[in-house]
């Protein structure tokens, strides 16, 4: 187990110290909440680390992406460059989202990553809801086992969803499946908006309540606001 620190103090300090790897991320939130830039600063800490990251992304394609972690001081070019960062965007044009359809999707991104987990130290899969809408539990499930186990080769996982886009029993699953349980709400403080992150879940931790206040900043990208900390 090796603890990736994010860089920040404040928002180490209040998940232990950073991100623990491997494990499995689950990062919660309604649109616009923050997930994909969270996630993209966990990606960032991962390939200062020296390790190769991948991510799945069903909703941007890849210069999209680019472009949006270097929005918030997050340039990724060198470590494309040098094949340790790989951005694979998952689009269906032209069809209408389904059970069967969300099932194929699920079978065929953890079978890819159960052929291709070796080449990889992390793996992001940013946004779930758009591959998991109507699943059944039981896929589910096989879907949830297959990713842990890659987790047991010592890889890290992160996903992020909306919490509308699973059902409640799918939802619990994934719950208790995860090492990590992040939230992320909006909200509003002197008339800014910013982000609540919760810390529902950290491995080793048990179950616990903390919260931190964050803002994306322009110009230096994510940062904890003063009275980030505060007890829920």
């Amino acid at each position: 187990m090796k603890i990736i620190s994010l860089g920040i103090k404040e928002l180490d300090e209040s998940i232990g110290g950073g991100i623990p790897h491997p494990s499995l991320v689950s990062i919660e939130g309604e649109h616009g909440a923050g997930k994909t830039i969270f996630t993209q600063q966990i990606i960032y800490s991962m390939l200062r680390e020296n390790m190769k990251v991948l991510v799945i992304t069903g909703e941007t394609t890849t210069n999209e992406y680019i472009n949006m972690m270097k929005s918030v001081k997050l340039d990724v070019t060198d470590y494309i460059i040098k094949n340790r960062f790989t951005i694979y965007p998952l689009h269906v044009r032209g069809v209408q989202w389904n059970k069967f359809l969300s099932t194929l999707f699920l079978r065929v991104v953890w079978g890819y990553l159960e052929l291709k987990k070796e080449k990889f130290d992390c793996i992001a899969i940013d946004s779930l809801s758009t591959i998991s809408t109507d699943t059944p539990y039981n896929e589910f499930l096989t879907f949830l086992t297959r990713i842990k186990n890659i987790v047991s080769d010592g890889k890290s996982i992160i996903v992020t969803f909306h919490p509308k886009s699973l059902s409640e029993d799918n939802l619990m699953r994934l719950k208790s499946a995860s090492d990590v349980y992040l939230k992320l709400t909006n909200t509003r403080f002197a008339e800014t908006p910013i982000k609540i992150l919760e810390v529902v879940k950290l491995w080793g931790g048990g179950q616990r309540k903390s919260s931190v206040m964050l803002e994306i900043h322009p110009s230096i990208g994510l940062r904890v606001m003063p009275l980030g900390g505060v007890k829920l």
